[in-house]
């Protein structure tokens, strides 16, 4: 399997897995972990079968209240599905991108890791202390704020800046199909894009502040306990 190829969902348009990256130390991530997606209240039952079968056991959705009020996720009320909201960044919402004057999306990124840490932590609480299954984590697009905490878990595991960047980078070729994007490209085109400078100057600012992706989140307060559970559950050893 190729890192950027999306799961095959009707439902969705950037659904993917983030299995498969090789890490700086030799060894790489493991598939059927980390799933990060678009938002799911279009996917068809066929869709759910595919991603319980998949292994799905735990959804974060980062949207706001406002966004979950209106487009609901499906998974809210499930039996043997885990569910859990963490509204990461409320301005990263599509009604209010669609306000915003803002040099580069970077710019809104890194405001997320400087001033949303808190919540940023709650996720990777949620990560740790996760039942054995797939994880996955969404927003609207899939793009930003889902970007931000796919970037964080591929740092942690140590995957290289450059395929963190091309991770990243994807999103916007799928979005082009995502039925909501394309009724609201007048208005939220400007801000749908997933440049790679983007994500470039989102690690810039992490690696001009912290030595690594782990020291920040050791910073913002995740334990070296929770992080090492995330590792364990994300890496693949190499066979010596």
């Amino acid at each position: 399997m190729i890192h950027y190829v999306r799961l095959p969902l009707e439902g969705t348009t950037n659904t993917r897995d983030l299995g498969g990256y090789s890490t700086k130390d030799g060894h790489s991530t493991k598939w059927q972990v980390f799933l990060r997606s678009d938002e799911l209240v279009l996917l068809s039952d066929q869709d759910k079968k595919f991603l319980e079968d998949y292994g799905l056991k735990t959804i974060i959705d980062l949207r706001s209240e406002t966004e979950l009020s209106s487009r609901p996720n499906p998974y809210l009320n499930h039996d043997q599905i885990h569910y859990h909201n963490v509204s990461l960044f409320e301005k990263a919402d599509p009604k209010s991108l669609a306000t915003l004057t803002l040099d580069s999306l970077g710019g809104m990124y890194v405001d997320m890791l400087i001033n949303h840490k808190n919540q940023i932590k709650t996720v990777m609480e949620i990560i740790a202390e996760a039942s054995e299954g797939s994880i996955l984590f969404h927003c609207a697009a899939g793009k930003d704020r889902t970007g931000v905490i796919a970037m964080l878990l591929l740092g942690l595991a140590k995957v290289r800046n450059r395929d963190i960047v091309s991770n990243y980078e994807v999103s916007h070729t799928n979005l082009k199909r995502n039925a909501y994007f394309k009724e609201n490209k007048d208005t939220l085109s400007h801000l749908m894009g997933s440049t790679n400078t983007n994500m470039e100057d989102t690690l810039r600012y992490l690696y001009e502040h912290y030595p690594s992706i782990e020291a920040y989140l050791l910073d913002i307060g995740c334990t070296q306990e929770m992080l090492d559970k995330i590792k364990a559950r994300f890496i693949l050893k190499a066979q010596i």
